[in-house]
């Protein structure tokens, strides 16, 4: 499993460097259904190895460098040591395998002593992706917008999605389960019977765990916190037992730290606000509840036999309110775009399916054939479906997973130039410049970008040339750019529309760069 969990891992970058070896070009470095976000991580690290913090560099405007987080300054120390750009990325991937695969791998042991059982909930938890997602868009059920959610929802779901593109993501949801079990070994009682000193190095484990998990992504950490928080009251009223609770408190500051410094980004930083607002429930058609509904049911309802006869210690109580603690974090109007609150979901699902059936089926095994099946129904049809949604965002050539030897041939003049200054762009380089050049962009990700629509067709306008040489100058000046780059997307060409306020233009091949003059 291990194994198939690494091929699933490198698959669309491989194939993205096949691609690159029989056609030519660069890979860009994101290797996901959506750049946006991989290039966002490229643009941090970079900015961490030089300057540890980080900034908004999808602006012209000056912003604060008020950003640090841990895995991109590792990957920007890498960088800054001699690694490359992408490479220093990638160096996660491997720590994301190995993060999930032993999450997995330790929580369906900690609650499924029979081989067949742990075999059929570690396959499930690590490759699962529900074929509702599949039926709606390949049955072309609904609207564009609704086949969108379902997709959205089940990629939530789904661990492929972190491992293709979401590094740190993929880290903080392996993390979570690995917590959860070090804190039931630390907090005393029931079955972990250990030394003072041992018990202690567990809890010191699961705040680490905790910590990490928040500040990597914090939808999972307010999760990991709310099944601490609710663990120990299911305990208290089930036995009247005294909760541990200085070693709680320990487990839960170290998780709240993280949070806490999110929560103060959101309100004191203008980019973050921005972000925050892009990326709300309502930017995205609310909470797409028919898809939560219809995406979780078919892991919930094999679950929710498991709620009977519930045994009283922490962990299994613990690992039947991570789904409504999950569905809670969902829900409740803090931070943005709840839908991540869903990733992880699966594991304690599984283990509460499989559970189910162990209960049912008694002593005897599991049988193998429907096993199989079953593996095969909540496995292929997802998993193949997500698959042609990647080789078609890759075919379409809409994102910039890939550059021509021109672009990328630009972008290292604009990264080596001396002189400071942003860059006005298309969207689709915009995208690129602060990862590849560390200079800002007067457009790039939407979510990062102010009055992004607007950016986006004033741009498109200057290099579809469509702007007179007036209204050229206007809107250069207007945004304090320095050059102008053109990608090699059937730009026109705009030398004699901003001659007047450019030095001559420098081509690389079907790019070109301007240096603004004044």
């Amino acid at each position: 499993m291990l194994f198939a969990l690494c091929a699933l891992a490198f698959c669309v970058l491989i194939g993205l460097l096949v691609r690159v070896w029989v056609k030519g070009g660069v890979v860009t470095g994101a290797d996901g259904y959506l750049v946006v976000d991989p290039l966002q991580y490229l643009n941090w690290l970079r900015q961490a190895g030089d300057h540890g913090l980080v900034r908004n560099l999808y602006d012209i405007a000056p912003s604060p460098r008020s950003f640090l987080h841990p895995g991109v300054l590792l990957a920007g120390l890498a960088h800054r040591a001699g690694l490359g750009l992408v490479a220093s990325y990638m160096l996660f991937k491997p720590v994301a395998i190995a993060a999930l695969f032993a999450g997995a791998l330790l929580y369906t042991r900690r609650f499924l002593a029979r081989r067949d059982d742990r075999r059929l909930a570690l396959v499930l938890a690590l490759f699962s992706c529900s074929p509702v997602a599949a039926l709606v868009g390949w049955a072309n059920l609904g609207s564009e917008f609704r086949q969108f959610q379902f997709d959205l929802i089940t990629g939530e779901l789904w661990t492929g999605s972190y491992l293709w593109g979401y590094l740190f993501t993929a880290i903080a949801v392996g993390i979570m389960p690995l917590g959860l079990v070090a804190y039931e070994r630390g907090r005393g009682g029931g079955r972990w019977a250990m030394g003072v000193g041992r018990q202690r190095r567990w809890i010191a484990l699961a705040a680490l765990a905790g910590l990490f998990a928040g500040w990597l992504q914090p939808w999972q950490g307010a999760t990991f916190a709310g099944i601490v928080i609710v663990g120990e009251a299911l305990v208290w009223l089930s036995t009247r037992q005294r909760p541990p609770l200085l070693r709680a408190a320990i487990v839960l500051a170290a998780t709240a730290a993280p949070l806490v410094y999110y929560l103060a980004l959101s309100r004191l930083d203008d980019a973050w606000k921005l972000a925050g607002t892009a990326n709300s429930a309502g930017a995205f058609g609310g909470r797409a509840w028919l898809a939560v509904i219809f995406g979780v049911a078919i892991f919930a309802v094999p679950a929710a036999f498991a709620y009977r006869r519930v045994p009283r210690d922490f962990g299994a109580l613990a690992l039947r309110a991570w789904p409504p603690i999950a569905l809670a974090v969902y829900v409740l109007p803090f931070g943005t775009f709840p839908y991540h609150a869903l990733q992880g979901l699966t594991l304690p699902l599984v283990v509460l399916g499989v559970l189910a059936w162990r209960r049912q089926r008694r002593e005897r095994p599991l049988p193998l054939w429907p096993a199989v099946a079953l593996a095969a129904l909540l496995i292929v049809p997802g998993t193949a479906y997500r698959i042609d949604n990647m080789r078609k965002a890759v075919a379409v050539g809409r994102q910039p997973h890939f550059l021509t030897d021109g672009e990328h041939d630009a972008l290292n003049a604009l990264s080596r130039d001396p002189e400071r200054g942003g860059v006005l762009a298309p969207v689709y380089m915009g995208l690129l410049v602060p990862a590849y050049t560390g200079r800002e962009t007067w457009i790039g990700a939407g979510s990062w970008t102010p009055d992004f629509s607007a950016r986006q067709t004033q741009a498109e306008d200057l290099f579809a040339g469509r702007l007179s040489p007036a209204g050229a100058r206007a809107l250069v000046r207007g945004t304090r750019a320095r050059f102008l780059l053109s990608d090699c997307h059937g730009r026109a060409d705009i030398a004699r529309t901003v001659a007047g306020f450019t030095d001559p233009p420098r081509r690389y091949g079907c790019a070109t760069v301007w240096r603004v003059t004044g």
